[in-house]
């Protein structure tokens, strides 16, 4: 591969691939039968659909603006963690299969192009020092669901949970992520999401402060 820039992460989906470059630019190749690489219009053709690439192709819709910061891929979807250029706050793409939730975006639809999802973007914190940005300090996608780490140490979840995936007693998947009170008095350290399984490492007696955020 010698036509791309500096790469800094590589993910793999079940069938595809992605590059973070380190001028936060992000590049796939694979399958794309599910829209886990964008590009909506080309896979709409009535000819020659684009539902494989064989070198690597720019994901580029709604986010063209943004630096993007890290990534993780699902079995048919990705999440882009991005970072605006016009007023410096986190925001979050996703983009491919999402009969489960796994784009975390509130709605379900068998395949689609990136689209921001707002219950992990633009959020902010209320400090003594004033008003400071969220940001996703870990991106981990299983199979189909996936968990997120915020700077201020809470954890969300979203996607499929018929495995128990998501720790919540329940079989039901969420469209919504949903943030995790297991560890309301720890320090999370990581997560990470495996094919139908989570894991989360911490380290207690944390003294948290009371804080107020709003969007």
């Amino acid at each position: 591969m010698t036509n791309l820039p500096p790469v800094k992460k590589v993910v793999a989906g079940s069938n595809h691939t992605l590059v973070l470059t380190e001028g936060g630019t992000v590049f796939g190749w694979g399958s794309n039968s599910n829209l886990q690489l964008s590009h909506q219009k080309e896979f709409a053709t009535v000819e020659n659909p684009l539902l494989a690439v064989f070198h690597p192709i720019k994901f580029e819709m709604n986010i063209s603006d943004n630096s993007v910061e890290d990534m993780s891929a699902g079995d048919e979807f990705s999440i882009l963690v991005t970072r605006s250029k016009t007023n410096d706050e986190t925001e979050v793409y996703g983009c491919g299969h999402n009969i489960h939730g796994e784009l975390g975006v509130g709605f379900l639809k068998h395949v689609s192009d990136l689209v921001k999802i707002d219950s992990l973007s633009n959020y902010k914190i209320k400090t003594d020092d004033g008003e400071k940005d969220i940001r996703i300090k870990e991106i981990s996608c299983g199979n189909n669901h996936c968990m997120a780490l915020l700077s201020i140490g809470v954890v969300m979840e979203w996607g499929a949970n018929e495995y128990g995936q998501l720790g919540n007693k329940k079989r039901v998947f969420s469209e919504n992520p949903l943030i995790v009170n297991n560890f309301a008095k720890e320090n999370v350290l990581s997560v990470s999401c495996g094919h139908n399984n989570s894991a989360v490492i911490t380290e207690n007696n944390l003294k948290k402060e009371g804080s107020e955020t709003k969007k």
